[in-house]
C-alpha cells in the first residue's frame, strides 16, 4: 500500500515565506510614506484654515490687514495660535507683508530637519500687495529646504 502525503514539504514552506517576506519589504517603506503623508495633511488642514483668515483678511484691509492678523497670531491673541496647534503642529505663523503661513511640523520625527510646510499667496504670480489686489489669488505649497515627498498630492492650492 502506498503512503499518501499529507501537509507541506520543507521546500514549500521556506518558498512560502519567502514570497511573504518579499511582499513585506514592499509593502512596509510604502506604508511608512503613506503614514507621514497622512500626519503631513494635519497640517495640511491648519494651512486651509489660515488661508481663508488670510484671504478674509486681504479683502477687507488689504496688507494691513494680513499684518494685524499676523499679530494676533504670534501675539496668541484670543488663543488664536494655541487653537491651531495639535499633536502633530508645533508652531504656526503668519508673515505680515506677504501672507505667507508658515507650519512647523517638527512633531513628526519622520520627517527630519524637512519639518516647515508653507503656503505663499500670490496674484498673476506676483506676491500679495495693495497695488495687485485684484485677480485670483493661488497658493503655492513647499517645505523647504526638503523634497516634496510628503506635501500632498497639488502643489497649488
Amino acid at each position: 500500500m502506498k503512503s499518501v502525503q499529507k501537509g507541506f514539504t520543507l521546500i514549500e514552506l521556506m518558498i512560502v515565506i519567502a514570497i511573504i517576506g518579499i511582499l513585506a519589504a514592499i509593502a512596509l517603506p510604502a506604508y511608512q510614506d503613506y503614514t507621514v503623508r497622512a500626519k503631513v495633511s494635519e497640517g495640511s488642514v491648519v494651512g486651509s484654515e489660515l488661508k481663508v483668515e488670510v484671504m478674509d483678511a486681504f479683502a477687507d484691509n488689504g496688507i494691513p490687514g494680513i499684518t494685524s492678523l499676523s499679530d494676533r497670531i504670534s501675539g496668541d491673541v484670543d488663543d488664536k495660535k494655541t487653537k491651531m496647534l495639535t499633536d502633530k503642529v508645533a508652531d504656526v505663523a503668519v508673515d505680515g507683508t506677504t501672507g505667507e503661513i508658515t507650519l512647523d511640523l517638527s512633531r513628526i520625527n519622520q520627517l527630519g530637519a524637512q519639518h516647515t510646510l508653507a503656503f505663499r499667496p500670490s496674484i498673476d504670480q506676483t506676491a500679495l500687495t495693495n497695488d495687485n489686489s485684484r485677480g485670483t489669488v493661488q497658493w503655492s505649497c513647499s517645505n523647504a529646504p526638503g523634497p516634496n515627498g510628503g506635501l500632498p498630492a497639488a502643489t497649488d492650492i
